[in-house]
């Protein structure tokens, strides 16, 4: 068992502060206490979600063939706060906890055949932050914050279990230890810009090393201070069923070659790289997506990374296009000579009931790492969500 008595403590506190703030902006001052004695009246203030997710992996080939499980619970507490006051922002709480690696089996590849797998159990706030709008076209936000769910990101790819079809795996190994996305992120602050109907513009500043083992149960930031800053910034463009974006990033503390990792006195360069995505909608319920990421190689050990699949809605549970089939590939290339990692995924997400999505997929890796050691990987899965 682990001990996560006082962060859930401090995430209850926070929860309670969030209901209380209604109490101070009222206009009429006179009323001294807010009645929350009903459940339906405090989700007027707050809207909490609790997810549970498990996949269940089963891979031939690869470094250790055998099965695996992987856990993970998402509890997120969102207020709005211009639904009862006059504040023109919104707050998000989202902890998260993953359980302790399962090492039965390991297919040895890089861009993850499981995007909630973690290195080590994980108990940590996910997002903790702030949002004001400035303008109705402005937006700033403050706090603990997943880029993941607003940069470098194809809506129509979320639902594949393959790492890179979240975020570009690129830039997913910026950095350190990566840059601040699920399930480690970190401090910054982002701004969001919407020129017109069609154009916008986000960009942030974030500490450049959410952390690493010894912090996978505990926040950790030392905002810029050893690690230096990420900033990335994207340009997207929004027309009807289709979207374009365009983006760049990069780290303002230098990293050491990749080819002089066993140097005594080696050289240094930035960490920076860019990338592009587009994906649009064929028709009533058909989405295809592509993607690719370019990263500094000579610090990266990723150079860069391409994707893309198609998804189709609305197979079986017509009605309501509750069900799907998604077919998706992804490549890296690294920055050491090595042969090219590939991943061919497919899955197929249905309800069976109300509340619970379950998603049969199988993956293909070829070359894992890109290492000749290791066996091509077949991966079966299912992947079960319960929204609790």
């Amino acid at each position: 068992m682990f001990d996560t008595s006082n962060l859930m403590n401090k995430i209850l506190f926070l929860a309670v502060l969030i209901s209380t703030l209604p109490a101070f902006a009222q206009t009429n001052y006179s009323q001294s206490s807010l009645d929350l004695s009903s459940l339906k009246k405090l989700k007027r203030y707050i809207q909490p979600d609790l997810f549970y997710t498990h996949d269940y992996l089963s891979n031939t080939g690869g470094e250790k063939a055998g099965p695996r499980n992987v856990g993970a619970l998402d509890l997120y507490i969102d207020s709005d706060l211009s639904r009862y006051s006059a504040i023109r922002g919104d707050i998000r709480i989202h902890y998260t906890h993953i359980n302790a690696p399962d090492t039965r089996g390991i297919p040895g590849d890089t861009q993850a055949t499981s995007n909630i797998e973690a290195p080590g159990q994980i108990d940590r706030l996910t997002d903790l932050y702030y949002q004001h709008h400035l303008t109705d076209t402005q937006a700033i936000l403050i706090g603990i914050h997943d880029i993941s769910t607003e940069f470098n990101i194809t809506d129509s790819s979320l639902n594949f279990l393959n790492g890179s079809f979240g975020t570009g795996t690129e830039f997913a190994m910026a950095g350190p230890n990566g840059p601040s996305i699920y399930p480690l992120s970190t401090v910054g602050i982002r701004h969001l810009g919407q020129f017109n109907q069609n154009w916008s513009l986000r960009s942030g500043l974030y500490d450049a090393n959410p952390g690493d083992e010894s912090t996978y149960r505990s926040f950790h930031s030392d905002i810029g201070a050893q690690n230096g800053y990420l900033l990335i910034s994207e340009l997207s463009y929004k027309e009807d069923e289709r979207k374009w974006v365009i983006g760049g990033w990069g780290i303002t503390k230098n990293q050491d070659f990749i080819a002089d990792e066993e140097a005594d006195d080696p050289r240094t360069g930035t960490p920076y790289g860019g990338y592009s995505l587009y994906e649009e909608a064929l028709g009533h319920s058909t989405l295809a997506f592509v993607r690719y990421g370019l990263a500094n190689g000579e610090v990266s050990s990723v150079k860069s990374n391409a994707a893309f699949g198609i998804v189709q809605k609305g197979l079986l549970q017509r009605k309501k296009n509750q069900d799907e089939i998604g077919l998706g590939l992804t490549q890296v290339d690294f920055s050491i000579e090595a042969r090219n990692e590939t991943a061919y995924e497919i899955y197929y997400q249905f309800e069976p009931m109300s509340s619970v999505i379950l998603r049969p997929d199988v993956q293909f890796v070829q070359n894992p790492s890109g290492s000749k050691e290791i066996d091509d990987a077949w991966v079966m899965g299912l992947r079960t969500v319960v929204n609790i």
